[in-house]
């Protein structure tokens, strides 16, 4: 949708010309913010509007702009319930109902968008946007005619919209009508001979002509204009395939893979041109790489079952087709080619009945469809077929530096437990500040005039650093009376060098003798969390939240040996932590962090509601217990989660919501 979001930013600009303020703070933060926006900076741009939100909450503006950068980072729910704002704000202001339209539509809830089309359009007939942004959606339902008609309406209020040209190129395109749709992307590129999507269009409608030399001089300007597009390189690989260029094919694939590694479409792209040119073991390895990315699709499997077949390695043929029926029992070509290896290796009976099978299937397809050849071998009305041989086929931008970042590559796991450390005055400061009074009253008392924090990761210090420390502690211990303090602090120092069971020892000494001092109990209970999960590290087992519906190990096959795993001692810690202190949000969020690992799910849950419920606040606790509802299957909630967690500013949000919330 990059026409569309150029669209938005423009309307964006518009908007924001006709705005003034009384006060120049306001104002300042929206500029800044409008700024954010036309660098793609969307992260920072939502900072800065959560400011403004802050100050003034019901400015309608604020609302606008920050439904534009979420919306830019594919979090559609939060585009929606900011454009949502932006309309219970002021029901009359017409593009508000555009924006919420396209919102809608790019979470594929297309009559509702529709309707808020109308409205638009209804509020504000003069406004050209409003049939674009229709028309498009109109497009992405496969109503050409209709969508045409609205390009129409538009480019006769303004012949100079280079999108609106792009877009109605692009239904005629999908209308058989390559003639036409050269045409309108002709006058697009005259309009706006800098925008490279014009050239990439434009390219696939000649290759519809079979203007293959045309076709590629296109793709290549359009790779001159933008040459971190991972699309147009895998279209110009198609353009140099049709050429018989197949060198020039697989170099453009290598570059699709250069810049996005886990372009599941382009391996199986890369591995039928390999098995093509003769390189069977690069072609199995891309055909088992696009499985792993894509363990759903059927296709990857039954490709490679076939150069396994022509390698007359006939067990692994059989085991990949019957992995490909495994997903679709109704997948009779997968019967017919593994009857055909079972014959090979002498299972008379096996391949018989294989093609019994086959058989079955076909003419159960052929009796619900007469006259339907096109998908005889594969299906019948039983399945979606179209879904299991789709691809994760993410083609975007690889400059990282635009702002996209919701196309980083992450490891998507739990955000780690917080815990107390010493400040340090020349070391990298923490993204988020907390405010605990039992952490404020320790650094306001402890006699070693030491300050603390909380953080994500403890700091490292030079190791005979630290042990000088740990000395001035002892000395200091004959000197003065605040003993739990000292012990306090060399559990801390103790736990920095790995020292795991004195800085435990150090710890327990403290609440001996202060049985109330809660930051005690919450050090100690991090303390043991970290050993077990230092020992857990040795033995390799550590364990792996999926969001593909399990949680495991990452050696489930050693799931006999011993592990590390009882976390109760660091629960009951925590547990004590919050009956001295109700209030204490932290340790809400760490007990929910040891929940998830022990598979108590709705206990977690529980806990980071109750973080969240108490403070301070915490993107971490939205971003947790996103991901573990998602895990749970509850996306819609989830993702509610993952929208917070990313206006709080934790970026690592948007990848997440770019895989598990957007249906983009």
């Amino acid at each position: 949708m990059k026409l569309i979001r150029t669209v938005l930013l423009l309307a964006v600009f518009n908007l924001l010309s006709s705005v003034s303020f009384a006060q120049f703070d306001i104002q300042h933060y929206l500029i800044e913010g409008h700024r954010d926006l036309m660098k793609s900076s969307y992260g920072s741009a939502i900072q800065r509007f959560n400011t403004i939100i802050q100050i003034k909450p019901d400015l309608l503006e604020a609302y606008y702009f920050r439904g534009f950068a979420k919306y830019s980072l594919s979090d559609y729910q939060g585009a929606f319930n900011d454009f949502n704002k932006v309309i219970e704000l002021n029901p009359y202001f017409s593009e508000g109902y555009r924006f919420r339209g396209i919102t809608k539509a790019a979470m594929q809830d297309y009559q509702d968008a529709m309707e808020d089309f109308n409205l638009a359009v209804k509020l504000d007939l003069a406004n050209p946007d409003n049939y674009v942004s229709r028309g498009f959606t109109y497009m992405m339902i496969k109503d050409y005619d209709q969508s045409i008609l609205d390009f129409n309406q538009a480019i006769k209020i303004n012949k100079e919209l280079p999108y609106a040209f792009l877009h109605r190129g692009y239904a005629k395109l999908n209308k058989k009508d390559a003639e036409g749709a050269v045409k309108d992307f002709t006058e697009g590129i005259r309009l706006n001979p800098y925008n490279p999507d014009g050239f990439a269009r434009r390219a696939m409608a000649l290759a519809e002509q079979e203007k293959y030399e045309n076709a590629l001089t296109d793709l290549n300007r359009a790779i001159e204009l933008d040459n971190a597009n991972t699309l147009y390189y895998f279209q110009r690989a198609y353009i140099k395939y049709q050429n018989k260029d197949l060198d020039g094919t697989m170099k453009d694939y290598n570059l699709v893979l250069d810049l996005n590694p886990e372009n599941a479409l382009t391996y199986f792209n890369r591995a039928i041109l390999k098995a093509e040119i003769g390189d069977n073991q690069g072609a199995l390895a891309d055909y088992t790489k696009a499985a792993e990315l894509n363990p759903k699709n059927i296709l990857p499997y039954f490709n490679r079952g076939g150069v396994k077949y022509e390698q007359k390695d006939y067990y692994g043929a059989i085991q990949d087709w019957s992995q490909a029926i495994e997903i679709f029992p109704d997948f009779a070509k997968a019967y017919q080619a593994r009857s055909s290896a079972r014959n090979l290796i002498g299972d008379r009976i096996g391949a018989m009945k294989d093609q019994e099978t086959a058989k079955k299937k076909i003419d159960e397809y052929m009796a619900k469809n007469p006259g339907d050849t096109t998908l005889t071998e594969f299906m019948d009305t039983a399945y979606n077929f179209k879904k299991i041989i789709e691809f994760d086929s993410d083609f975007y931008r690889a400059n990282m530096d635009d702002g996209q970042i919701q196309n980083r590559q992450i490891i998507i796991d739990l955000k780690p437990i917080l815990q107390i450390a010493q400040k340090q005055l020349n070391g990298p400061g923490e993204k988020y500040s907390y405010y605990l009074p039992s952490l404020e009253k320790l650094n306001k008392t402890n006699p070693l005039n030491i300050q603390f924090t909380i953080v994500s990761q403890l700091p490292e210090f030079e190791v005979d650093s630290v042990r000088g420390l740990l000395n001035a502690t002892e000395q200091e211990k004959l000197k003065t009376s605040f003993n739990s303090y000292l012990y306090f602090y060399q559990g801390l120092l103790n736990s920095t060098l790995q020292n795991f069971n004195q800085s435990i020892k150090a710890y327990s000494a403290a609440i001996d003798l202060d049985p109330n001092f809660e930051l005690a109990y919450f050090n100690r209970a991090n303390t043991k969390y970290l050993m077990i999960e230092y020992l857990n590290s040795l033995e390799d087992y550590s364990q792996i939240l999926t969001l593909e519906g399990k949680a495991t190990t990452k050696h489930e096959e050693k799931k006999n040996n011993q592990q590390y795993n009882d976390y109760q001692e660091v629960i009951s810690d925590l547990d004590k932590v919050i009956q001295l202190n109700p209030t204490f949000g932290i340790a809400y969020y760490n007990r929910g962090n040891v929940r998830c690992l022990s598979k108590d799910f709705t206990g977690a849950i529980d806990d980071y509601s109750k973080a969240i419920e108490t403070g301070p606040e915490m993107p971490q606790a939205y971003y947790n217990r996103g991901l573990t509802l998602i895990f749970l299957q509850d996306s819609e909630k989830g993702c509610l989660d993952m929208s917070k967690a990313g206006e709080l500013g934790l970026e690592d949000a948007y990848p997440v919501i770019k895989k598990y919330c957007s249906k983009e």
